[in-house]
């Protein structure tokens, strides 16, 4: 860790993540004290597709939370009821993101690239930002009036009165004075101006001059000409004036447009009026530039983490799909109607250009009640890696504050969760993939305590079938031993029938039998896992026939 990483980043005023600086900053500390684990859980469980799912823009800060592990229930409840403030106050959302998008946007493109305007359409933009502003200000202040009942959670109520403290500061109050101000001396000042031009003999303007301004519009009158070719109609100042526009809409030799140009002239020979203009804009400014707007950034980023996990709840419940708010314990985990978010969005993807439908299969899991860590078997392509990662993100999401994809969620946190999943390409008899694995699960060993997850995918597939059934049994009982809690998914039904056998030898963590559901006639995935025991029938030729390899129809062809 590089000296003060973590103690150099200002701490926003509004916070929608921590309830406390304390609270945050021993996240903080429990996070760096991680940073040297395995970071597998990432790629495994699809952590960066989920964080995109639910906060396209800012996908680096949510991975972020989906991986700080926190086991907190203050920090995870704090979230959980700012959640619920956005998801049962619709227009909260709405309003307040499309007011501080407004504020910072103005902030970054107009308001502090100001330098003193110098034409009229400057000082018009000048103006038009900061009333943007105070207008964003009222519609918060309006809101917040109306809607203060029905808001629950501690974060959006410190939110909202840290608007109402912007709202009531003395620089506010004469900011929003200096803009109507300002806007009124504009208003009444100057309607218009009378310009006298001098041509030489070939009428070519030679010079001008302002003959006198007025705080009243000049009516333009039609001349003799105008009169002949309108026909007595009215005077059509808008196509004159149009044509004018068009005809001036080029560039200058200083590459400046040429109505810019003249508004400029024009703005610097008015200068005994527009020399008040630039006044009163200094003095909007300095009141602007003492109101912070830092905080509204912070604000920013964790609202785009809240309103895209009620995208996500939105878009799961009109697939008919439930997401559920996690109640967090301290003693057993019991999830009903689990399933895979990542899966989930590749089904509806998939749903929506073919006939032929995917479904989305739900599942339950606990742990701590009947037992702590399972063997689950079956058959390839039946569910059991899918499976795996839903229970995996389930508990990231619950311990980011978020909604868990199942219908109900008691959850008792996971300090960290390890996982091991070997690439195919990697796996078979080779010596060299052996040692890597071995040495993988070392590192797993040597860190991991009673309050962690373990998911394993195929581990142990690198030597002989003897010697994985040996070596996984070995590794299952260490970590048992240790009290972990969680899955090995595996081909070694040998595994799985020992289960009885490794709980006799008394491990903290009790051992058992997962299978994925199979119609053991036709081969049909059911994507459905129940305790039991695993299914001794083999279902490889199912698998050469869903690729199109039978010993019937080759025999059948060689023999022609």
């Amino acid at each position: 860790m590089k000296p003060n990483e973590y103690t150099d980043i200002k701490d926003p005023i509004v916070d929608l993540y921590y309830p406390s600086k304390e609270k945050r900053e021993a996240c903080r500390a429990r996070s760096a004290a991680q940073r040297d684990l395995p970071k597998d859980h990432i790629a495994n469980l699809e952590l960066e597709k989920l964080a995109g799912m639910v906060s396209s823009y800012y996908a680096k800060r949510t991975l972020d939370l989906l991986c700080e592990f926190c086991c907190d229930s203050e920090i995870i409840n704090y979230r959980l009821d700012i959640l619920e403030d956005f998801k049962n106050v619709p227009k909260l959302g709405a309003t307040v993101k499309k007011t501080v998008d407004i504020m910072l946007e103005n902030d970054r493109k107009n308001i502090y690239k100001l330098s003193n305007p110098d034409s009229f359409s400057m000082l018009a933009e000048a103006l038009e930002a900061f009333e943007a502003y105070v207008s964003c200000m009222e519609i918060l202040h309006s809101f917040y009036g109306e809607n203060k009942e029905k808001l629950h959670s501690k974060g959006v109520i410190a939110m909202f009165e840290y608007f109402e403290e912007q709202f009531r500061s003395p620089h506010y109050i004469e900011l929003k004075k200096e803009c109507a101000e300002l806007r009124e001396m504009i208003k009444n000042r100057i309607r218009s101006v009378t310009v006298a031009i001098n041509l030489d003999e070939t009428l070519v303007p030679i010079s001008a001059g302002i003959l006198e301004i007025s705080d009243e519009p000049y009516i333009l009158k039609p001349s003799v000409l105008d009169r002949i070719i309108y026909h007595g109609a009215n005077f059509q100042s808008k196509k004159i004036l149009k044509s004018v526009k068009n005809k001036y809409s080029g560039t200058n030799m200083d590459g400046e447009k040429n109505i810019n140009a003249a508004d400029k002239a024009l703005f610097e020979e008015l200068a005994a009026f527009t020399d008040g203009y630039v006044e009163k804009i200094d003095d909007v400014l300095a009141e602007y530039q003492k109101i912070t707007l830092k905080d509204m950034y912070a604000i920013s980023y964790q609202l785009d983490f809240y309103l895209g996990a009620i995208e996500l709840i939105s878009l799961c419940e009109n697939s008919g799909l439930k997401m559920c708010r996690p109640v967090i314990t301290e003693g057993k985990t019991v999830i009903k109607g689990l399933f895979d978010p990542i899966y989930f969005r590749e089904a509806r993807t998939y749903n929506l250009h073919n006939k032929q439908q995917r479904p989305v299969v739900l599942n339950d899991i606990s742990f701590g009640e009947d037992a702590d860590f399972y063997i689950l078997t079956g058959a390839n392509n039946g569910g059991k890696t899918t499976f795996v990662r839903a229970v995996g993100i389930a508990f990231c999401m619950a311990q980011a504050g978020l909604y868990v994809p199942a219908e109900s969620c008691e959850l008792c946190p996971a300090d960290y969760i390890y996982t091991h999943f070997p690439k195919e390409e990697q796996t078979g008899i080779n010596a060299s993939r052996f040692t890597t694995e071995i040495k993988q699960f070392r590192t797993i060993s040597d860190t991991i305590t009673p309050r962690s997850l373990l998911f394993m995918n195929e581990s142990i597939q690198s030597t002989t079938p003897k010697e994985c059934v040996d070596i996984a049994g070995e590794m299952v009982k260490i970590f048992t031993m240790i009290g972990v809690r969680g899955i090995f998914a595996t081909h070694l039904l040998e595994l799985a029938e020992k289960v009885g056998e490794l709980n006799a030898e008394g491990v903290r963590s009790r051992l058992e039998s997962l299978v994925v559901l199979t119609d053991e006639k036709t081969g049909e995935r059911k994507y459905k896992v129940v305790k039991g025991k695993p299914s001794q029938t083999s279902l490889a030729k199912t698998i050469l026939d869903e690729f199109g390899i039978s010993y019937e129809e080759i025999s059948k062809r060689l023999n022609k």
